[in-house]
């Protein structure tokens, strides 16, 4: 991570997406610099307990009739089947920056960390997707899960995404990421999905040990990569996120509530989840309309516990952030503790003594 904090992009990039369509905006540059490892091992102060997660909101008024109405299908469309995906040649992956990745038809690029020990094929290494926010960098990303790849618990395969810059105006629509229309195919997923391909074929993939976080947009991202590939992911780490299949969740955004139109979160997915929120001032002003991700996290618990999911929830009353106290070490131990498939949390009785108190566990409902 950079030494000093990272630039925000919040005029130069809110004010002409406002102008031209008035989209959710999620995020400027908000991932903070490492602290020394002295602050790293303690707790933000001033954070409020967590033990009570925000209620669930009320889903707002009712579209005006001129609105066309949010899209959130019960049941994936089983008509719907993606073409063949074609990528680029798994030759040119490589650590550092790799760019010309082609994905359809699209050249993508990526930041790729190798854990010590991944130099042949035939390896099983466990493998994190980690998603920038708007108008932030995958240079400026990396650093937070960059250092812990070599980690004993898990080592892991390291892939910063680099966005396509999707916006209110872009086909398709999108923040940095194509995340608020889910088409089919999906360029994020899809690129997801080569990814993965190259690094098995390169290295070695455990795919019970798949896993994806992410902060603000990219967070969503992660999120909506739990409801496009939730069978393939082991847990998901969002650093204010919020799930746009949620039915609660769209109508907050008042004029913006028609934006998204995400796919039903799929009964197969069994991924756990780390929601971590900044309380009351985790929020984004869009003039138009007020993004709440304390609001979206306070829905989204009960939303997938109900749908078998276990969550840790961290209200670290920071604002729109990430703490010092939750960052790339706490997020894979998290990972580390929750291969996919486990039949219970390890975290289900306690967390680990180390966590913030603002950190709770609520248990899938049986």
């Amino acid at each position: 991570m950079p030494s000093t904090a990272p630039r925000s992009l919040l005029h130069s990039l809110v004010v002409p997406m406002l102008l031209a369509a008035a989209p959710l905006g999620c995020g400027e540059s908000a991932v903070t610099p490492p602290p020394s490892s002295a602050d790293a091992a303690t707790a933000d102060t001033g954070a409020v307990p967590a033990a009570d997660v925000p209620a669930a909101v009320d889903a707002g008024e009712a579209p005006s009739e001129d609105v066309p109405p949010m899209v959130v299908r019960d049941v994936p469309d089983p008509d719907i089947t993606e073409p063949p995906l074609e990528a680029g040649s798994c030759d040119a992956l490589a650590p550092g920056m790799v760019s010309g990745f082609r994905v359809d038809s699209l050249d993508r690029s990526f930041i790729l960390t190798l854990p010590p020990g991944a130099t042949a094929p035939g390896g099983h290494w466990a493998v994190v997707f980690n998603w920038h926010g708007l108008g932030d960098s995958a240079a400026n990303m990396n650093p937070l899960f960059a250092g812990e790849v070599g980690n004993a618990a898990m080592p892991f395969i390291l892939v910063t995404p680099v966005s396509t810059r999707l916006g209110p105006t872009t086909s398709p629509l999108g923040l940095e990421w194509e995340n608020l229309r889910a088409t089919t195919p999906n360029r994020e997923a899809r690129l997801f999905d080569a990814v993965l391909r190259c690094l098995d074929q390169r290295w070695g993939v455990d795919r019970d040990r798949v896993y994806t976080a992410g902060f603000s947009a990219g967070a969503i991202m992660s999120d909506l990569l739990g409801v496009l590939r939730g069978s393939q992911l082991a847990a998901i780490a969002s650093y204010s996120g919020g799930y746009f299949s949620n039915p609660e969740n769209p109508p907050t955004l008042g004029p913006l509530r028609t934006y998204p139109a995400w796919p039903a979160l799929p009964s197969s997915a069994r991924y756990a989840q780390l929601m971590m929120f900044g309380g009351e001032s985790d929020a984004f002003n869009l003039f138009v309309a007020m993004a709440h991700f304390d609001v979206f996290a306070g829905n989204d618990v009960g939303y997938l516990n109900a749908r078998q999911h276990d969550v840790v929830y961290c209200n670290h009353n920071s604002g729109h952030t990430v703490p010092r106290a939750l960052l790339g070490r706490q997020v894979v131990q998290f990972f580390a503790a929750h291969p996919r498939g486990v039949a219970a949390s390890p975290w289900a009785a306690a967390l680990p003594t180390a966590w913030p108190s603002y950190c709770g566990f609520r248990a899938r409902l049986q």
